[in-house]
């Protein structure tokens, strides 16, 4: 089931994940995560429904990418993540930045949820290889010997 952490009005989207709780789900996968704090407050809030949550990573594009999300998706995009993406002068540099916010929100999750599902954009899969190489190689599996 899909949550969104960061809709104004959390009151209701608390009332909502409760009922899809009792519906059945077994899991819940969070619209992209662009705050902490607002993830934070979501998990606090809905701890008593005891389901695993996926934090959505996405690494944004470019500044238009991020104004869409928060304008049309309803995704909570702080304005300190716009500026730093209205910065990048070019697509690559906006797109190395979208990986660089998308890796810091990685990190900064993994340790309040049970996962997290890293979005590809516009089919571009070397971008979500980008973000979880912010795991590093202690992240990975090893084969033993």
């Amino acid at each position: 089931m899909g949550a969104n952490p960061g809709l104004p009005n959390i009151d209701e989207e608390i009332r909502r994940f409760e009922y899809k709780v009792e519906a059945g789900a077994e899991f819940a996968v969070t619209q992209p995560v662009f705050d902490l704090a607002l993830l934070e407050n979501f998990l606090k809030r809905s701890e008593h429904c005891r389901i695993p949550v996926i934090a959505g990573i996405w690494p944004l594009v470019s500044v238009r990418n991020a104004e869409f999300m928060k304008n049309e998706l309803r995704v909570s995009v702080p304005d300190s993540i716009l500026e730093r993406m209205s910065k990048a002068a070019t697509p690559e540099l906006a797109r190395q930045e979208g990986v660089a916010i998308a890796r810091e929100m990685l990190i900064a999750v993994r340790e309040v949820v049970q996962g997290a599902q890293i979005s590809a954009p516009m089919g571009k899969y070397s971008s979500a290889v980008d973000v979880l190489e912010a795991l590093g190689v202690n992240a990975r599996p090893t084969a033993s010997t």
